[in-house]
């Protein structure tokens, strides 16, 4: 496992960590990861980043510390590499989760610095044919758990009118997500021409914290909702679903990537499809799988009639 070399910003708690990835994450019991999960009065609460603000700092990205995300024809997306994270500077929950080996702390870092493979697979899906392609133009969607931000991007390139990228950690979102978004969405290689010739406003937020405070304090409603590696902790899935009842539009879709299973946390898709089931408000079907190596599927979620 590569290790980053993360620098240090200090922050008063370093929980314990676990896992959530049979093969490029350790394992750890079931049980520890339980245990680990802390109470909703102990997760980060949400909140709106202001990318102006955020950004005031960037500098120009050298093209050596990136690397190039094509899901479909004519669609190439830039993004940060572990290269460009050698000499950030991090608060102890990513540091300490780096320390460990681990790339969760339950509550504290959700593992939003690596782009998983799941990640990858429903970009190539969501590009692989025109009608799919054709599901973005003009509609408004929420990259959940978006970390790198790679699907939200190519959301954007797809004509989406409206993205909102949401991660867990701060950090992740502005360090690595408006990066990305700024390197393909925002060039400052643009001409001034081609930037007036949108005669679509395109509307782009960040949210921090957690699903919970997300679904509570913000009343945005989605068209598309798009997440990776998400259903690696059962615990969430109440949360998870309560999050696409209340932001999905009644005529919405969820696309959700995922393993068959997570070793060592317990979750997985067919465990997730059991919670939608018992919930009753949606609908579920696997539209993609990938049977070879580690055991990964795209599941197309919609509300129930």
């Amino acid at each position: 496992m590569f290790k980053f070399s993360f620098q240090v910003e200090p922050e008063d708690k370093s929980p314990s960590t676990t896992s959530k990835d049979e093969e490029a994450k350790p394992e750890s019991s079931t049980e520890e990861s339980k245990s680990a999960v802390k109470g909703d009065s102990d997760v980060y609460p949400c909140e709106e980043l202001d990318f102006e603000s955020s950004q005031t700092n960037k500098t120009a990205v050298n093209p050596d510390v990136t690397s190039t995300f094509t899901p479909g024809a004519e669609l190439a997306i830039d993004y940060l590499n572990h290269l460009a994270l050698l000499d950030e500077t991090f608060t102890d929950d990513i540091v300490t989760a780096e320390t460990d080996h681990s790339d969760l702390i339950p509550n504290r870092y959700e593992g939003g610095l690596k782009v998983w493979e799941c990640t990858y697979d429903l970009g190539e899906f969501l590009s692989a044919c025109e009608e799919r392609r054709s599901e973005f133009g003009g509609k408004k969607v929420l990259d959940l758990g978006c970390g790198a931000g790679l699907l939200g991007i190519e959301a954007l390139l797809l004509g989406a009118s409206c993205v909102h990228f949401q991660d867990y950690n701060k950090d992740v979102l502005t360090k690595l997500t408006m990066v990305n978004y700024d390197l393909n969405c925002r060039s400052s290689t643009e001409s001034d021409e081609s930037k007036e010739q949108k005669s679509t406003p395109v509307e782009v937020k960040f949210f921090s914290g957690d699903w919970g405070s997300f679904t509570e304090k913000y009343n945005e409603t989605y068209d598309l909702i798009l997440t990776s590696e998400t259903i690696y902790s059962t615990q969430n899935y109440a949360k998870l679903l309560q999050l696409f009842d209340r932001k999905l539009e009644p005529s919405g879709v969820v696309y959700l990537a995922a393993k068959t299973y997570y070793f060592g946390v317990g979750g997985g898709v067919r465990l997730f499809e059991q919670a939608i089931d018992a919930d009753g408000r949606f609908r579920h079907e696997v539209v993609w799988k990938c049977c070879s190596g580690v055991k990964r599927e795209i599941v197309r979620i919609t509300r129930k009639l």
